[in-house]
């Protein structure tokens, strides 16, 4: 099953990096995304190393759709949970929203020249004395 958040992308964290005990050189970026819901819209997603390079051609005011996996690991006793993206697209349902909502304008906006043009040649060509 695949995990998927999808909503507005609000902030993009600073890139952090650094080098674990082991010598390994790493990166990780977050994003905030604000979810649809009526409860903790907000929502906050690491990438990691490679795929920090996901959230790059975002910005922010996008609708996006994240692919991400849900863990929680214990510590002292308590549960802390992490949401890891591995991918970040806008998302194909706004997209076609946005589509659909174009050719709406473009045809209002061809029907209203349209009545422009009729209700000018009505005005010229009518031959009331007054």
């Amino acid at each position: 099953m695949k995990n998927v958040i999808e909503g507005k992308l609000v902030k993009v964290f600073d890139l952090e990096s650094g080098t674990s005990k082991a010598g390994k050189e790493w990166k990780k970026q977050s994003i905030l995304i604000e979810q649809d819901t009526k409860y903790n819209p907000e929502v906050v997603v690491c990438f990691f190393n490679d795929n920090v390079n996901q959230i790059k051609s975002n910005e922010i005011g996008n609708i996006v759709s994240c692919n991400i996996n849900l863990s929680s690991r214990e510590y002292n006793g308590k549960y802390y949970h992490n949401i890891d993206g591995y991918t970040c697209n806008v998302s194909d349902i706004i997209n076609d929203n946005k589509r659909i909502l174009s050719s709406y304008v473009n045809n209002d906006a061809r029907k209203t020249r349209e009545n422009n043009a009729y209700s000018y040649m009505s005005i010229e060509n009518d031959n009331q004395p007054f």
